[in-house]
């Protein structure tokens, strides 16, 4: 799992004669981010919360074991946001983020949820979540960054309420960032509109 990916990371920083920098994180909101902490939802932890490295391999030795983090509102269940493999658990960390009124007609809410884990180098998932006026709530594609000292692209969806948004579109594209976290630029990839259920490109 991403364990194994990281050691690969590590090998191949050291036969290029580079060091791997651990990242600080990027928190909410940056560089124009509309996403803020929430006290009205949260999200499960994993089963394994709590339990060092040591010990996870006695409780269980079938690391490949899964445990669904759930989005929660109060103590409803919303949804199934992603699987965290037992293996990964003790190196990653979880957070929730809401970016309310996203400027996208039929759009409440917008739920972002960062799975970063963090190793060698560091890996972050980004998984958006829409919620729309009616209370569906609907995926986008989940967004993979990747870490390894080097060049570091913050991958993101922007929304029309924030800094590099476009009006009545979703745009996919990165951050360009130093290792101590300082804006090059925004790189756009796609422009995406809204039809109240899937992403269709931008002609």
């Amino acid at each position: 799992m991403r364990f194994v990916v990281f050691i690969l990371m590590l090998f191949l920083a050291f036969i290029n004669g580079s060091t791997v920098v651990l990242a600080q994180g990027v928190g909410h909101p940056h560089f124009g981010s509309e996403f803020y902490p929430t006290d009205n939802y949260s999200i499960t932890k994993s089963k394994w919360d709590g339990i060092d490295e040591e010990d996870l391999t006695i409780v269980n030795n079938d690391l490949d074991a899964q445990s669904p983090i759930f989005l929660l509102k109060e103590k409803d269940t919303l949804l199934n946001v992603f699987d965290l493999y037992k293996e990964d658990a003790p190196y990653t960390n979880i957070n929730l983020w809401l970016n309310h009124r996203p400027g996208i007609e039929g759009i409440k809410n917008v739920f972002l949820v960062e799975s970063r884990f963090t190793g060698c180098g560091e890996l972050l998932d980004s998984y958006y979540i829409l919620e729309t006026g009616d209370g569906r709530l609907l995926r986008l594609p989940s967004l993979e960054t990747q870490n390894d000292g080097n060049e570091l692209y913050y991958w993101q969806y922007r929304f029309p309420n924030e800094k590099f948004g476009q009006r009545n579109r979703i745009v996919k594209g990165y951050l360009d960032l130093t290792q101590a976290e300082e804006l090059i630029s925004f790189q756009k990839e796609k422009v995406y509109l809204w039809d109240g259920k899937k992403l269709i490109p931008d002609p």
